[in-house]
């Protein structure tokens, strides 16, 4: 098969290349079999990485020095490249290409909206009510209708030409506004399993963003989703982060890929125009939460995955530049919840990404809270695993530098956990609770049963032998209380405490 193909020119390889399964399939199947076909897999006129993001073939996307990057890293392949490793090497272009995605959002959007605004001041009372008038006309006509070109140039005209502002009853329980038919024409067939062409998503694409231009306040309009009310970013993230319109759960369903592109790119245009809407930081906010709420185990997918962590970067960003208050009592207590549910995915670079921003070490100084969070990471084997690599990630190291952790630790007996976070923050064999006792002293008097190698722990870790509590307590005399009776035997036996008596 393979000295068929390289006997064939150039042209008619290329030919066959492009009608190829997808291009993942395409690569993997061709990539690395010699550098004459690496040569042309990667050719700018074959279009196979623009391909895969979805975009036209740029000037500006093969100039750049990303492209130039995952280009050399791919021509430099050699042999076949399994999922994995080309899901990592594509990684970077997915990043980039959401990231200009999101600049030309704000590009374009603020470059229309001004134009926009620029001819509506222009226009008498009586010409702003005519063409507002319109433009709901022709929103409202094309309900259950599929959308051409020329629907595209006469709304476009009356918004960007003439300045008409859309207005919609914004409520879920309106017949239809910008966030019903956004779900009409793209959130329903996140996982239709048949390709639709292409024009017609993007036509779609196109119709919302010339809508939202001419009236930023229209992502407040709102539409039911998972049996709760949304407005249209909530909407958006929900399908995005979910993988499916109706449901609180991930789905399991097979994404439409095309679908899902639009959706993204929608959702990046969205959130640059929360900047033209008054109150916003309030939405911001709740943008916010709900993309954490709702992050999960990390997708298989390249793209999900990489689109879902470059909306989650822009919407923890946009809050910060946007939020200038104070943070309540409820914002805490959601952002608390926001970690735990952290822990439970098991999302280590999302923890480490918000922490920058959030600093949760306050949140480890309520140790009822603790005491959750050490619940939900010490369950089973995994999620001891999982607790491990946190604490062994520098960039973590003040979350878990607290007292509070460790007596925690203590009171639930997790030995190895103990050991580590003594090992990585020695200064804490000397805190002291509410009651005087350090570590040595508390596991003695607050914890029962199996504790030997845990006090032998502490004793080699230097832990004062002579240090008494508020009521005047001393480890050996602790000891010699009735409760420690059998503990004291173990500690004779094992040899942990004899060189003291001799």
């Amino acid at each position: 098969m393979l000295s068929t193909l390289e006997i064939l020119p150039d042209e008619i390889l290329m030919m066959i290349f492009s009608y190829s399964d997808d291009v993942i399939t395409t690569l993997r199947a061709f990539l690395g079999l010699n550098q004459r076909f690496n040569r042309i897999l990667l050719d700018k006129h074959l279009h196979l990485l623009t391909d895969y993001l979805y975009t036209n073939t740029r000037d500006d996307y093969y100039k750049s020095e990303v492209f130039h990057q995952v280009s050399q890293q791919l021509s430099s392949i050699n042999k076949s490249i399994d999922k994995n490793h080309l899901s990592q090497v594509l990684q970077p272009l997915i990043n980039y290409h959401i990231q200009q995605k999101y600049l030309e959002s704000g590009r374009e959007l603020q470059s229309s909206f001004e134009k926009c605004q620029l001819m509506r001041q222009q226009l008498t009372d009586e010409e702003i009510s005519q063409i507002d008038n319109e433009l709901n006309e022709q929103f409202h006509s094309l309900k259950n209708i599929s959308i051409t070109r020329e629907h595209i140039r006469n709304i476009k005209s009356l918004v960007l030409s003439k300045g008409a502002c859309l207005q919609c009853d914004g409520g879920e329980f309106s017949e239809y506004n910008i966030t019903k038919g956004v779900y009409e024409r793209l959130l329903q067939y996140i996982n239709s399993p048949t390709s639709e062409p292409s024009n017609r998503i993007n036509l779609s694409l196109q119709l919302f963003k010339i809508l939202i231009i001419s009236n930023p306040s229209l992502v407040k309009n709102r539409d039911h989703i998972a049996n709760e009310g949304g407005h249209l970013q909530k909407v958006l993230l929900h399908n995005i982060f979910r993988l499916k319109p109706s449901s609180h759960d991930v789905s399991s369903e097979p994404v439409n890929m095309e679908y899902y592109r639009a959706i993204v790119e929608l959702s990046l245009f969205t959130i640059q125009s929360w900047k033209y809407v008054p109150d916003q930081i309030y939405y911001i906010e709740d943008n916010m939460f709900d993309v954490l709420s709702m992050i999960s185990e990390v997708d298989q997918d390249t793209f999900i995955r990489n689109a879902q962590w470059e909306i989650l970067r822009v919407i923890i960003n946009d809050y910060f530049i946007n939020s200038y208050e104070a943070w309540d009592d409820q914002f805490k207590n959601t952002l608390k919840t926001v970690f735990k549910k952290l822990i439970e995915k098991k999302r280590l670079d999302v923890i480490k990404y918000t922490y920058f921003y959030f600093r949760f070490e306050d949140f480890f100084n309520d140790s009822k809270y603790v005491r959750e969070c050490i619940n939900l990471m010490t369950g089973n084997r995994s999620d001891r695993r999982f607790f491990s690599m946190i604490m062994d990630d520098a960039s973590l190291d003040l979350l878990f530098s607290k007292k509070t952790l460790l007596f925690v630790l203590l009171e639930k007996k997790e030995r190895k956990l103990i050991e580590k976070i003594l090992m990585l923050s020695p200064n804490l064999i000397d805190e002291l609770d509410e009651n005087g006792n350090d570590p040595l002293l508390y596991i003695c008097l607050r914890v029962h049963g199996c504790r030997h190698r845990i006090i032998e722990f502490l004793i080699n870790m230097g832990s004062d032998l002579q240090r008494k509590n508020n009521d005047g307590q001393s480890f050996f005399s602790v000891l010699q209380l009735p409760r420690n009776k059998k503990l004291l035997q173990v500690l004779y036996e094992q040899e942990i405490i004899s060189e003291y008596f001799q």
